[in-house]
């Protein structure tokens, strides 16, 4: 068994099936880079850096599991996913009869994952879901998501016009700078190779794009 699976299979047992049902369905039409398995990537990742840093492994798996349930809702008000989330999850923990305790936890844990400067995340769960959330924007699957969503968004692949979004802009103006951002010692570790591949990446995207290769 990988690691990849006993993390998931831990998560599986852990969370309870009908609110696991129940966070699938706020994907369904979502965009491949911000889809279920984004979420589920994050949840994965926010195991294992959990259990590596010693963190409160319910409140972390259910802020995980609920941090990006508002992005639809996003899309069609323009209002904050973070904040659309945490409102979310506040009623689907209390219908499964979790304290109020325990929610404003895991709701104050959503709601930094979105970095502000006005609300950083403070605690060890809001620090490990934050950089979960962030690890996700890099690596092999950072590269795969910005294209795809440049995709969705109908930018084209490469552009002379110094205005016009690209993946590569999307590499050079926010995820280069992503690996300094992550709090936890687990997360900047597996940060530093992630961000490694992917400079690796768009040094042979640029020879290619002039003919080099």
């Amino acid at each position: 068994m990988t690691g990849w699976q006993h993390y998931g299979e831990t998560l599986q047992a852990a969370l309870p099936n009908k609110l696991l049902a129940q966070a699938k369905r706020y994907f369904d039409g979502q965009d491949p880079a911000h889809d279920w398995y984004h979420n589920w990537r994050v949840m994965v990742l926010c195991e294992r850096i959990g259990q590596e840093e010693g963190a409160d492994m319910e409140v972390l798996r259910l802020a995980a599991l609920l941090h990006d349930i508002g992005r639809a809702e996003e899309r069609r008000t323009g209002e904050c996913h973070a904040e659309i989330s945490a409102r979310e999850a506040g009623g689907l923990l209390k219908s499964e009869g979790y304290g109020e305790a325990l929610i404003a936890t895991v709701q104050k844990a959503i709601l930094t994952h979105r970095y502000r400067k006005q609300n950083p995340p403070a605690t060890l769960e809001e620090r490990i879901l934050f950089d979960a959330d962030k690890l996700d924007s890099i690596g092999a699957i950072g590269v795969a998501r910005a294209f795809a969503y440049s995709g969705v968004l109908g930018q084209p692949l490469q552009s002379d016009q110094p205005d016009q979004h690209t993946p590569e802009r999307e590499f050079r103006r926010k995820l280069v700078t992503i690996k300094e951002r992550l709090f936890t010692p687990t997360a900047k570790q597996i940060a530093a190779e992630r961000h490694r591949y992917m400079v690796e990446f768009f040094e042979r995207w640029q020879k290619e794009l002039l003919g080099v290769y």
